[in-house]
């Protein structure tokens, strides 16, 4: 394997340790550990944290070492402020003529979340939860948006997992609310589906807060 591909290797293992909460917010990252993890050297590994850094997932901390870049009720507020000001808009004017194969794979990302839930496979829910707003995304053409929600997506994902570990009824209430959002695109009532997606945003927002002041009082982040 190539030097540029254990580089690539280190750097997507490690990215998606982060946004999948293995590496919590706030958790010291011991390069030689990570090293034996990926059973790579300590090139790809400090390349890797190098990118991340950038992507504001590290934090370098002087003489202590890398950390995983902790959350908090700044990054929430402004993660949702970013999507509340994107998310409906894209919908708005993006979304009027929606195919029906579409709207075909919006209904059946709603009901297998139902069924992951269900089973109580929630790492399945959480794909299907990015898929189905990711599908939406699709439907703008506009780079410069999908660029600043890209970039939103990273602190969003730790922040869903985290809200989603606070109990099932929120994951529940998710799927409700893509259920409206659907529904209404159905329709091709476009003012509608962006209410319900700014419901379903301002709902995320306030269950991130308390589980974040909740896991805080816990000590796990």
């Amino acid at each position: 394997m190539s030097k540029v591909s254990l580089k690539q290797q280190a750097y997507t293992t490690i990215k998606n340790k982060i946004l999948t909460c293995e590496y919590m917010p706030n958790s010291f990252l011991n390069e030689d550990l990570l090293c034996e993890e990926l059973q790579v050297s300590r090139t790809p590994v400090r390349d890797a944290l190098g990118r991340l850094e950038q992507e504001n997932l590290i934090k370098i901390v002087p003489k202590k070492g890398f950390f995983v870049t902790p959350l908090s009720i700044g990054e929430i507020n402004m993660a949702f402020e970013a999507r509340l000001l994107i998310e409906p808009y894209i919908i708005s004017n993006y979304c009027n003529h929606l195919t029906s194969e579409v709207l075909d794979k919006l209904y059946t990302n709603v009901r297998k979340s139902r069924d992951y839930i269900s089973s109580n496979n929630h790492n399945e829910v959480f794909k299907l939860d990015d898929e189905f707003h990711n599908e939406i995304l699709k439907q703008c053409n506009n780079h410069y948006l999908l660029q600043t929600l890209n970039t939103v997506h990273n602190q969003n994902s730790r922040l869903r997992i985290i809200s989603g570990r606070y109990g099932d009824n929120r994951l529940n209430d998710t799927i409700d609310e893509h259920s409206k959002i659907l529904d209404c695109l159905a329709k091709r009532d476009v003012s509608g589906a962006a209410k319900a997606m700014e419901h379903h945003l301002l709902t995320a927002k306030n269950s991130a807060f308390d589980a974040f002041i909740g896991n805080r009082a816990q000590g796990l982040i």
